[in-house]
């Protein structure tokens, strides 16, 4: 296996929780799965376990906390469940792009949609579509939500909270250095 192969492995074992589990508890088998020779499989094995966990745990919740700043009214939303949530997703979701925390930050807001079927998912969603539109710089957002989201934001500190179904859209469009928001 080349050096490139070696250090991806490396970095899914630690990102995905299922993963290291599985290589701790049969090496052998799921090194070969991976196309590992035995003596990068005897390296890996020779890295203590604690060391493993406790530096993939720092880079899940590094992962967590700049998510959380790119997705705040989703955090304010979600409260406790935000970590939950996102442990989970981190588990099954590692980002390829160059942009890793912005890939992670519009994934999981997809990934919360599945999870939270209420003006929550909207909420998400609406953060994500800003991201797309101001982080990625592309030039039209259109989405339609299904909770009127700016509403969601402004009464977000009431409690209890509770929103009306109301079909809303949002456009973001750029032409040339002009930016509108609808």
């Amino acid at each position: 296996m080349s050096l490139l192969d070696v250090q991806n492995f490396t970095a899914r074992i630690y990102t995905d929780e299922n993963l290291r589990r599985e290589f701790s508890a049969a090496p052998d088998d799921i090194g070969k799965q991976n196309n590992l020779t035995e003596t990068e499989i005897g390296e890996l094995v020779g890295i203590l376990p604690d060391e493993i966990n406790r530096f993939a745990e720092s880079l899940f919740w590094k992962r967590l906390r700049e998510v959380e700043k790119l997705l705040p009214l989703t955090k304010r939303i979600t409260g406790a469940d935000f970590e939950i949530y996102f442990r989970e997703f981190a588990n099954g979701f590692t980002p390829e792009s160059i942009k890793k925390h912005l890939e992670d930050a519009i994934r999981f807001a997809e990934f919360l949609r599945e999870r939270e079927t209420s003006w929550k998912s909207d909420a998400a969603r609406f953060e994500a579509a800003k991201l797309e539109f101001y982080a990625l710089g592309k030039s039209l957002v259109f989405k339609r939500f299904d909770y009127n989201v700016k509403e969601i934001s402004r009464r977000i500190h009431e409690s209890p909270v509770d929103f009306e179904r109301r079909k809303t859209l949002a456009v973001w469009m750029r032409i040339g250095k002009r930016e509108f928001v609808f």
